[in-house]
């Protein structure tokens, strides 16, 4: 079994060479890299291009990357200001998926398998205007991702469009392809806490 780390752990940090090599000593195989800018500077080539090269350099494999959830602000912070593909005004949801879009193109200069997406934000009601957004956003993704070598996989979260059979029904009746799933047990174990807790 390989073992695998998820960069959000240190998501606060720039990911530099030395953390990878922390990683590395620790047995850790292979990355999912969070991607917020402060974290990893996902849209500058220089960037992408020196991350390929420390991943090399400690034996690590990029297995995914975790798209991001927000806007950034600045430099050194996350606006909190969500990314979400389910937005119904069209700008916004455009802006969504170019971003999106710029994460995916990593794979020209530093190859992944999956991009793990969240289906709208933390608190996302599920809304028929917000699904057909959904839908319309991921048609583009998927295309986008599959001549870029990536599978989009669509994961559990805490809102109602993140809940596990939201997801499923949502892909029986929309029969998008090309769409996988990432099961995120953290998350299922959150859900499952009584509301007092």
């Amino acid at each position: 079994m390989q073992r695998l780390l998820s960069t959000y752990l240190f998501v606060s940090r720039k990911l530099a060479p030395e953390l990878l090599g922390l990683i590395a000593e620790a047995g850790f195989q292979g990355l999912e890299i969070f991607c917020t800018r402060s974290h990893f500077e996902y849209a500058l080539k220089q960037e992408v291009s020196a991350m390929a090269s420390a991943l090399a350099a400690h034996n690590l494999q990029l297995v995914s990357l975790h798209a991001p959830t927000s806007r950034d602000m600045s430099a050194m912070r996350e606006s909190g200001t969500p990314l979400s593909i389910c937005e119904v005004e069209r700008v916004r949801r455009v802006e969504a998926m170019d971003e999106l879009k710029r994460v995916i193109d990593v794979a020209d200069d530093l190859p992944y398998a999956r991009l793990i997406l969240h289906m709208g934000g933390s608190r996302e009601t599920a809304d028929p205007r917000k699904r057909d957004a959904a839908f319309s956003s991921l048609e583009h993704l998927i295309l986008h991702a599959h001549h870029a070598g990536v599978t989009i996989c669509v994961e559990n979260t805490l809102s109602e469009m993140g809940d596990p059979a939201y997801l499923r029904a949502f892909v029986d009746e929309t029969r998008l392809s090309g769409l996988r799933f990432n099961f995120d047990i953290g998350h299922a174990h959150l859900a499952e806490l009584p509301a007092e807790e």
